[in-house]
């Protein structure tokens, strides 16, 4: 199989002809900048750049699905909070909201031409025409709650759902909206799949009362609203949600490094394909043996794909990040003899 045959068989809950690797949230790292000489924050504004650098990510580290949008806060930035950009070392961060009154929340008519909406488009386009028979194109999108935090303040939308529920749900309808638009586009453009970033609805966040009342209708009528397969990240540990997160209708989660892979395997119940885990923090600094055994640990338990846990810091060495993908071969080659 190729790269992209083997992780949409995975994706579709197929058997591949080994488990595929993949990312979905923000991944590059210093060596593969100064490799192909593209570097944060320009690629951010770039496509050609972004594609070169991103692109790498199958190249040289051996993915089978990549994300190539790094930064999570592109509708954000279109709808008018300032940014940082950051740069060779540092993801870009948001530095203001956009939404204060209910009327603030609106969806432009063309807003899937404005910059930086219109550059995510462009790259995938440009992915699509570069890597498309090879690597799975995986597309990006914030989720509505996340993108809700980011927009009108996290602590005005935790007084607001106390105070004025109906404001917070008004955000969270446009929000939704936005991203299922911005979603299908990059379908349109060539993506095989989209990835929903939904972090700052975390486990620290939500009870599984609070998701289920607030924020799982709007997740099931927004992937209803997705046309093809939809990823979703949640950082911390979920599984106390899980029962209400089986009904979203998602085709695979991407589950962070805080959840065993033997409880997310058991807890999700089949309703969805998993993607997971290893450490951020053991990428980062860890010995590739580490890696290793994580990569053994979600495999043996069933994990149809292997991810890391959530974004990698730029700072991780290319040989912490090659080791996924050389313990998949090991493993592999194990259960073949």
């Amino acid at each position: 199989m190729t790269s992209r045959e083997r992780f949409l068989a995975a994706l579709k809950g197929e058997k591949p002809d080994r488990p595929p690797l993949a990312h979905v949230s923000a991944l590059t790292t210093l060596e593969l900048q100064q490799a192909t000489g593209c570097f944060m924050p320009e690629v951010h504004a770039d496509p050609e750049k972004l594609v070169r650098l991103t692109g790498a990510n199958h190249d040289v580290l051996g993915f089978d699905a990549v994300s190539f949008i790094i930064n999570y806060f592109n509708e954000p930035a279109a709808l008018g909070c300032e940014m940082s950009w950051g740069g060779p070392d540092e993801l870009p961060v948001y530095k203001s909201h956009a939404w204060s009154r209910v009327e603030d929340a609106v969806a432009p008519a063309d807003l899937l031409g404005w910059p930086p909406i219109r550059r995510c488009l462009d790259t995938l386009s440009l992915a699509k025409e570069r890597y498309g028979t090879r690597a799975a194109i995986l597309g990006k999108v914030m989720g509505p709650f996340s993108m809700t935090l980011v927009m009108h303040g996290l602590e005005n939308v935790l007084a607001a759902t106390v105070e004025a529920p109906d404001l917070v749900t008004r955000f969270l309808d446009v929000a939704a909206d936005i991203l299922a638009s911005h979603a299908n586009a990059q379908l349109a453009a060539g993506a095989d799949a989209v990835a929903i970033g939904e972090g700052g609805a975390g486990a620290s966040m939500l009870s599984p009362a609070a998701y289920e009342r607030l924020l799982l209708p709007v997740h099931q009528r927004m992937v209803r609203a997705i046309r093809g397969p939809v990823i979703m990240h949640i950082c911390g540990d979920i599984t106390p949600r899980l029962a209400a997160m089986r009904r979203v209708g998602m085709a695979c989660f991407n589950f962070d490094w805080a959840i065993r892979p033997a409880a997310m395997k058991e807890a999700a119940g089949g309703a969805m394909r998993l993607m997971g885990n290893v450490n951020t923090g053991d990428l980062l600094r860890g010995p590739p043996a580490e890696i290793e055994r994580q990569v053994f640990e979600n495999l043996d338990a069933g994990i149809d794909i292997i991810s890391p846990g959530c974004a990698v810091s730029p700072t991780c060495p290319n040989a912490n990040l090659r080791a996924m993908a050389e313990a998949i071969e090991k493993w592999h080659k194990a259960k073949r003899l």
